[in-house]
């Protein structure tokens, strides 16, 4: 047994040398990639990303080739991403800071592929506008003139956000009436929103053109309810001063309407917002605005 142990100490001896050596050649290695490791990030870690906030807009050839003919999804794909634009890696952006000339190509952009959709009109009314910039609302209310122009009936909803907009954010009346000027004499819709231009008149001091639309309002009594005729009369009166010129007119449709309750004829019930824009509704039984 001695013997044989005496024979195999060399060969031992011999394996554990190359395994030794087998280990610094390892230890040196890793010594050699940390410190390269160490090097490399003392040089860069002042280096930040160039993270832009609204991305570049592409071509409609390219997005629509992109969409391997799915351009519904590859639309609600975009409008997220627009959506989370300056909110990603963990950072938030300001509104000022964005790109609204950008905003407004990919509203464009991506109404053709989907030009019924609100999704896009209520991201820029609802989100977008609350930009600490006012002259950058001028570019939603572009994009919400072109989204509703030729369809005011169907889209009476944002035609309203973009008269508010024009009004109240950037202060241009002149900007709001031309848009308002789009629901005049429009039925069908809620008749505070036929009365927008009268408002915008009123805001103008063009109180003759205001008492004109609401005349045109008043010319169709099954389309409003007690209330709604109140509230027209309200504002002739105390925001117009003109109550004295219509005041014949205001009672001949008040028995009108008495009439009209005397036969069975149902009172019209105001209409709120549609649906489908994220808008919150009256509550049951809610009077006139």
């Amino acid at each position: 047994m001695l013997l044989t142990y005496w024979r195999n100490r060399p060969k031992a001896r011999k394996w554990n040398l190359r395994r030794d050596r087998a280990m610094q050649v390892t230890v040196l290695a890793l010594a050699l990639l940390l410190g390269a490791q160490v090097a490399f990030w003392s040089h860069t870690r002042n280096i930040m990303p160039e993270m832009g906030i609204v991305p570049d807009v592409p071509g409609e050839r390219t997005v629509r080739a992109l969409s391997f003919g799915d351009e519904e999804a590859f639309f609600r794909l975009l409008a997220l991403n627009i959506q989370n634009s300056g909110d990603t890696f963990g950072r938030f952006t300001a509104l000022y800071k964005y790109d609204y000339n950008k905003l407004y190509h990919w509203f464009r952009l991506l109404g053709s592929l989907n030009n019924q959709s609100n999704y896009l009109p209520a991201m820029a009314t609802y989100y977008f506008s609350q930009t600490q910039n006012p002259r950058d609302v001028g570019y939603l209310v572009d994009y919400l003139d072109e989204y509703t122009e030729g369809r005011p009936k169907e889209k009476w909803w944002w035609v309203v956000q973009g008269v508010y907009l024009a009004m109240h954010k950037m202060e241009d009346n002149n900007r709001a009436y031309a848009l308002a000027q789009r629901l005049r004499g429009v039925r069908g819709i809620p008749i505070w929103a036929q009365q927008m231009p009268a408002f915008v008149q009123e805001n103008r001091g063009e109180f003759g053109d205001a008492l004109a639309i609401i005349r045109d309002i008043l010319q169709h009594p099954e389309d409003y309810s007690e209330g709604e005729l109140n509230f027209m009369k309200y504002f002739i009166e105390e925001r117009l001063g003109k109550l004295d010129e219509v005041q014949q007119e205001i009672d001949t449709i008040r028995k009108k309407k008495e009439r009209m309750k005397a036969e069975g004829v149902p009172d019209p019930v105001p209409m709120g917002p549609p649906d489908d824009v994220g808008a919150p509704r009256a509550p049951m039984g809610a009077g006139a605005p």
